[in-house]
């Protein structure tokens, strides 16, 4: 057995090695993307947008993912303020640009996208040397990500006289308050998955939902103990006489008819996720700001935003308090907590601060899945509407429609 063990420690360093070699010999790609002060686009292009991105999925091999360490590539949606400005920003691998611009070009044709560097690239952060501090930390899912938040969707009125409310509108109001000094960056790290990859949860989910007969999987020990079970149910009188067991009666039933509105809701939600594309999904929030010139109170006016997202009857977005939230609470004596209390802090600051600037999905948390239509609700441009006839003044934006898309773009399938 140690010896067994000793072999899947090595083999893990040397998959984690392979893999660290591959990511890095990856080329990315920063574009920023500007849209009309005008915008009356849907939230719906940025669904369909996000369904085209998905292009990027590829089916690794064998040899592929276990030799050569490949894995799948992703992409870092991000919003950005720096002192109050709003800007849009996408990572992508250098290959699927084209796949990207072609994505944008097709839902906002006046867009203007120019490629930027790495605006955290001359950045660096130690907390024990640094004149700046920050703050920041993942988002996770209350409950099983088969379950979705509220969307853009559930926030269109087709009878009241403004029509489209903006899930963010609250989100784009408090970055649009940093002030010079200060920095507030949201990253959406989104990995593409294969259907087979996330939807069986979805459907097993339903199901489990509606009471109906889940086959039995088979472990291991099932595979093991399966003679004795035989052995132990045989009868010499069953077999010259035939068996005259009964089939339990209280096996589990479809009751979808049975069912609350409340309860068949959910259902049709889990059902509606699993209907659009997923993506492994990784949101982090990092707020940089002078030692001298730290508010701490700007990152709960963010944060406060997400709240509308989530109901009763759907997921809930909330921060990750436990692992990798920057500030952690003495339990029983604050003196006595301090020097680990303080040591923890730095490693946070450091970690969150190091996924952040390397756009890393190993880093932190788990990976729940995402399908489109969330995305979209968590990431698109602001909308204007009879309310607010202009995108905030904040928000970068065109100012005028400089040219038509290239004609040789790329179209993405």
């Amino acid at each position: 057995m140690f010896v067994i063990g000793m072999i899947y420690v090595l083999y893990k360093l040397y998959r984690r090695e392979i893999e660290h070699q591959f990511i890095h010999s990856q080329s990315w790609t920063y574009l920023s993307i500007r849209v009309p002060r005008e915008n009356t686009t849907s939230t719906l292009a940025v669904d369909n947008l996000f369904s085209q991105m998905h292009a990027l999925h590829s089916g690794l091999t064998f040899a592929q993912t276990y030799v050569e360490g490949r894995i799948q590539l992703w992409y870092s949606l991000e919003i950005i303020s720096m002192g109050g400005k709003i800007s849009f920003i996408i990572r992508t691998p250098t290959g699927a640009r084209d796949v990207v611009e072609a994505a944008i070009y097709a839902q906002y044709p006046e867009a203007e996208i120019t490629e930027v560097s790495d605006y955290l690239d001359n950045f660096k952060y130690d907390p024990e040397t640094s004149e700046y501090d920050i703050w920041g930390c993942e988002w996770k899912l209350q409950d099983d990500y088969v379950i979705p938040i509220k969307t853009y969707k559930d926030f269109e009125h087709p009878t009241s006289e403004q029509k489209i409310l903006d899930p963010l509108q609250q989100h784009f109001e408090s970055l649009a308050k940093m002030e010079p000094h200060e920095f507030y960056g949201v990253q959406i790290i989104i990995q593409p998955l294969g259907d087979e990859e996330w939807k069986p949860r979805g459907e097993k989910k339903v199901k489990e939902l509606i009471s109906e007969e889940m086959p039995h999987e088979k472990r291991l020990s099932d595979i093991l103990l399966a003679p004795l079970n035989k052995f132990a149910e045989f009868s010499f009188k069953d077999a010259l006489f035939g068996s005259h067991k009964h089939e339990p009666e209280n096996k589990p039933i479809n009751r979808w008819m049975n069912m609350t509105e409340a309860e068949k809701e959910r259902v049709t939600l889990v059902e509606s996720k699993i209907g659009k594309p997923g993506y492994k999904t990784k949101i982090r929030h990092l707020y940089i700001a002078p030692k001298d010139k730290f508010d701490s109170s700007k990152k709960g006016i963010v944060i406060g935003s997400y709240r509308p997202l989530g109901s009763a009857m759907t997921n809930r977005l909330k921060p990750d308090v436990s692992k990798t939230w920057t500030n952690v609470d003495y339990r029983i004596s604050p003196s006595l907590e301090k020097p680990y209390i303080d040591w923890e802090v730095k490693r946070r600051k450091r970690r969150i601060f190091k996924g952040y600037k390397e756009r890393d999905i190993h880093i932190g948390l788990p990976m729940p899945v995402m399908n489109t239509e969330e995305l979209a609700t968590l990431y698109h441009f602001p909308i204007t509407s009879e309310t607010r006839p202009a995108v905030p003044a904040a928000v970068e934006t065109t100012i005028s429609k400089k040219s038509q898309p290239p004609v040789d773009l790329p179209i993405a399938e």
